[in-house]
């Protein structure tokens, strides 16, 4: 009997298999990313070692390639090295894409079935649909900061004169809040402070995010800019579930347009 894409359907309960351990880490992940932005690296080590068992297991069957598992392995290390070295993530999210490709080092064989199209190059595929994900963000902070606008809320109380690309900076990269509703570190930094309304927080000194929210608590303030740490595992998990359900989404887009 063929499976869901015309091959083997002991393969395809093998796939099926892997995105199961793949969103019940992104989905145990991304909660505890909300809630309190720290996640255990066990998480990862457990996910990622029942990923190579797979891997190890599918290396026996024929069906999974050496190089291929060594190339998409090889990649994801060198994008995350690259990520690291920059600090563009966090360790959680560094380690959240070492785990997922051990768990898929190559597409799915369903994922034809929705799009009549295969990934030729997994890893390629996940991290651009990570970035397709992560745009949305920005739109959705812009959206909620010009909502305070619409309610009369002055969104830049004290820097009327600040840059026209200096406000649309904030706009899609901060959020407005009132002060006594801001958590702090390490959900929120401050981005004002002495006067001066900046458009980089200091992430790595917890201590200092800290002593300026104090500061600000005991001046008149009622509202200030704070930059939000990004639950990235959210982001993650929404970029793979593009890629098993629907493949490349930007070829996908192009192609349809070209």
């Amino acid at each position: 009997m063929d499976g869901l894409n015309g091959v083997n359907p002991y393969l395809d309960t093998l796939d099926l298999l892997r995105t199961a351990l793949a969103l019940c880490m992104l989905g145990y992940g991304s909660y505890r990313d909300l809630r309190t932005r720290e996640i255990h690296d066990l998480l990862w080590v457990v996910s990622g070692a029942a990923g190579l068992l797979l891997d190890v297991y599918e290396l026996f069957l024929g069906t999974l390639g050496l190089m291929q598992l060594v190339y998409a392995v090889g990649a994801m290390v060198v994008f995350v090295l690259i990520l690291g070295v920059l600090r563009l993530m966090g360790e959680a999210d560094l380690l959240a894409f070492v785990a997922l490709i051990l768990i898929h080092p190559k597409a799915p064989m369903y994922i034809g079935v929705n799009t009549g199209w295969s990934p030729l190059f997994f890893p390629f595929t996940l991290v651009s649909n990570v970035a397709l994900a992560g745009v949305l963000t920005p739109l959705i902070t812009a959206l909620l900061n010009m909502s305070l606008r619409l309610r009369g809320v002055s969104l830049f109380q004290g820097h009327q004169g600040l840059p026209l690309h200096r406000k649309l900076v904030l706009l899609l990269t901060a959020r407005y809040v009132r002060l006594e509703r801001v958590r702090g570190p390490p959900f929120e930094y401050p981005l004002e402070g002495g006067g001066v309304l900046r458009l980089r927080p200091d992430i790595w000194d917890d201590e200092a995010a800290t002593s300026a929210f104090k500061e600000l608590r005991l001046g008149a303030q009622e509202w200030t800019w704070v930059s939000v740490t990004l639950p990235y595992l959210v982001v993650i998990a929404g970029g793979y579930i593009l890629s098993v359900f629907f493949g490349d989404v930007l070829f996908l887009l192009l192609f349809r347009l070209l």
